[in-house]
């Protein structure tokens, strides 16, 4: 790699509802199929560097909603992955219904990424997904806030926050729609830090709408992730 080469990673989220009956039953589906090794050998041999399943935080066991996050440093080999015709089979045996979206970073945004203290071992991941008037706007509202409150959020059981926008098409202006990944290790510190007023507050001025904000925790069992 060059000095001035660029490495930036991309992020796919698919969020849907699961087809089985059951999350034990999803479970199995999902490691026969995107967890099997030859399946994620190509994966990995195309630039998926990371592959996470998430179910909502306040699950009760029941199949319902699901999450997948995958990071690709390869826009080609994502393409190349996804526009396989086995791979869109099975992604159906999965999910009735889903949403692939992928995300480039939204790079003058501020984000951070922090160590988890030894015996914190809870994951957890909060999601917000809104358009923005501006990416100009949207940036200095977002850093200031995400300066301001980092500490804060820290200390709630934070570790991570990344921030993204929905991938234009060649030709197309810029996309609008903003997408900001948080990571946790505290399911009550991350509630109790999304119910501040001071949340409430920048998240109206930051978005041109009302966005979506979704918690999500990894089911049960062992799934096939990397």
């Amino acid at each position: 790699m060059s000095p001035d080469q660029d490495m930036s990673f991309y992020l796919l989220s698919i969020r849907g509802k699961l087809k089985p009956a059951t999350l034990e039953a999803a479970r199995a589906l999902h490691n026969s199929t995107a967890g099997a090794p030859a399946n994620v050998a190509a994966a990995r041999s195309l630039g998926d560097v990371s592959h996470m399943v998430y179910v909502p935080a306040d699950h009760n066991g029941a199949a319902g909603e699901f999450l997948i996050l995958d990071v690709w440093n390869s826009l080609d080999g994502l393409n190349q992955f996804f526009a396989n015709r086995q791979v869109q089979e099975q992604a159906g045996q999965i999910f009735t219904e889903r949403d692939p979206v992928v995300w480039m970073p939204a790079k003058t945004f501020l984000s951070y990424h922090l160590p988890a203290p030894h015996g914190r071992n809870d994951r957890l991941v909060g999601v917000v997904r809104g358009s923005v008037h501006s990416h100009e706007q949207a940036q200095a509202i977002h850093n200031e806030f995400a300066a301001s409150s980092v500490n804060k959020a820290r200390i709630a059981g934070n570790l991570s926050h990344d921030a993204y926008f929905r991938m234009a098409a060649p030709g197309s202006p810029e996309g609008l729609e903003f997408f900001a990944v948080d990571a946790w290790m505290d399911a009550d510190g991350m509630n109790k830090h999304y119910g501040d007023p001071a949340m409430g507050s920048a998240f109206q001025n930051l978005f041109a709408g009302a966005p979506s904000g979704t918690t999500w925790r990894h089911p049960a069992g062992e799934w096939v992730e990397w």
